[in-house]
């Protein structure tokens, strides 16, 4: 084996045994799930597209985004909106209790969250 092979082989060696001892990141959330006490919506159906996270406690909140699909993992129960103006006006698309979620719920852009 040349010293150049050596010396390369060597330094490979060392790195993999130094990776080891480095604390790695956590690997990111499934982006198709929704944490425990929080409440997502995704840009499309299915729970694809992009995540928007919401922590918000009871009473009535127009959305950052639309959704296309919803997931409620907060304790409470949650009306979700497609509003004409404001919040909680317009069709309500539907209703999830705690650990819940639609797929398909139509075009959502705001809530109304109850205290159970």
């Amino acid at each position: 084996m040349s010293m150049l092979k050596k010396s390369l082989t060597t330094v490979a060696l060392a790195g993999a045994l130094l990776g080891g001892t480095f604390v790695t990141p956590a690997a990111a959330a499934d982006p198709n799930t929704c944490t425990k006490g929080y409440f997502c919506g995704w840009s499309g159906v299915n729970r694809t597209g992009t995540r928007t996270v919401y922590n918000l406690t009871p009473g009535c909140y127009p959305l950052d985004r639309i959704a296309k699909s919803v997931s409620n993992q907060t304790p409470y129960r949650i009306e979700f909106w497609n509003a004409t103006t404001g919040c909680a006006t317009g069709t309500k698309r539907v209703t999830l209790g705690p650990g819940t979620y639609s797929d398909n719920p139509g075009t959502i852009n705001s809530v109304a969250i109850y205290a159970n």
